[in-house]
């Protein structure tokens, strides 16, 4: 019951982010409170499974298109680096300027993806639970800084879907979801 109930909030949460109602606060239904600790717990979840996956693709498949006009694997992550990047404004950090990089070299990829990363986690990391109601300005609306997070992260698990079936056509599994 426990594990059901550790996963309904952040579930709920998305669900109702995506609805694009306002969220007035990070309270659900039961009265839990979504905490910061739970956003950073979740955030490294999706770190291990995208960089985990990423690291399983060989090297000579990073320039992989499946069909012209679908992006290269190498591309295809790299997009997923750069949205962390773009989204920076949810976690309270400025936008860094980031260089072009090869994005047929996995070394480098896989690089930039986990600098992605730890920059967002570094940014939430910095957030108090309140900061999570606070609202702000997210690409030309107003949400709680909690709802922007959680676009964020649909957005990062829509990218995550496509890396799974890049490998799984190449025939590697990928890495095994952790926390559920």
């Amino acid at each position: 019951m426990k594990i059901v109930k550790l996963f309904t909030i952040p579930l709920l949460a998305v669900i109702y982010a995506c609805s694009g109602a306002p969220v007035e606060s990070t309270e659900d239904q039961s009265g839990s409170t979504i905490a910061q600790k739970q956003v950073l717990e979740a955030w490294d979840r999706m770190k291990n499974m995208v960089i985990g996956t990423t690291k399983k693709m060989p090297a000579e498949h990073f320039s992989f298109s499946p069909i012209e006009p679908l992006a290269t694997y190498g591309n295809l992550v790299n997009h997923t680096a750069g949205a962390n990047y773009l989204f920076a404004a949810a976690v309270n950090l400025e936008r860094p300027e980031v260089s072009e990089i090869d994005t047929s070299d996995k070394d480098a990829v896989i690089q930039r993806l986990e600098e992605s990363f730890d920059f967002i986690k570094n940014g939430i990391s910095s957030l108090s639970d309140n900061d999570l109601n606070e609202e702000i300005e997210w690409f030309g609306s107003k949400m709680s800084r909690l709802q922007a997070i959680l676009t964020m992260t649909d957005h990062l698990q829509r990218e995550y879907g496509k890396n799974i079936t890049y490998v799984r056509l190449k025939g590697i599994a990928p890495e095994r979801s952790g926390g559920w």
